[in-house]
């Protein structure tokens, strides 16, 4: 009897350790978004450390099996930051293999939710008159969506059609956007000259 009572209280004990900790991977990763959208230069590395520090460790809590899903968010959150990272700032993404401690499927599901973060940078270039970079951005989301849609795996992959669809949506919406800020763009210059 007391050794259940000591398993199951350490099994508790862990899975709180877990959520406590997944709960400041997502928040940290959150923040840093915000941050990454506002720079105009790269000062990250010193973030992702200690969230990859983070990832590591929570990966090592989960040794319950049943405590495997608890990584999902903070994972898929991580890789949608760091690939918005590196298109910002060094024009590419982020390969599954440069990750290492990233499931695949979240991988995959972070990768789309990135979409929607480069979305932002694509309608701040459209405000700020950026022809070229809200060209790069749009053609980063089409590449992003082109390699989540070589996906039919669904049960497998929780939320993974969602996900598609939404990307979809955005995408779509982008597209527009661009063709009238482009319209737009050349009907101002035609005006002036």
């Amino acid at each position: 009897m007391d050794y259940l009572i000591e398993y199951l209280t350490k099994k508790d004990q862990t899975r709180e350790e877990i959520l406590k900790l997944s709960r400041e991977v997502v928040r940290d990763c959150a923040m840093l978004i915000r941050r990454i959208h506002k720079s105009k230069e790269d000062v990250f590395n010193e973030d992702f450390n200690n969230i990859r520090e983070k990832l590591v460790k929570l990966k090592d809590l989960t040794t319950y099996p049943e405590f495997i899903h608890y990584l999902s968010t903070p994972e898929q959150e991580f890789v949608e930051a760091y690939t918005l990272y590196r298109i910002k700032f060094y024009n590419d993404i982020p390969k599954f293999e440069d990750f290492k401690i990233i499931k695949e499927e979240n991988y995959i599901l972070g990768i789309a939710d990135t979409i929607g973060e480069l979305r932002r940078e694509f309608l701040e270039a459209i405000k700020d008159d950026n022809k070229e970079e809200a060209e790069r951005y749009y053609k980063f989301m089409e590449e992003l969506y082109d390699f989540i849609m070589q996906f039919d795996h669904y049960y497998v992959v929780d939320n993974l059609r969602r996900k598609q669809d939404i990307a979809r949506g955005i995408l779509e919406r982008s597209y527009g956007d661009l063709v009238y800020f482009i319209e737009n763009l050349k009907l101002r210059e035609s005006l002036k000259g």
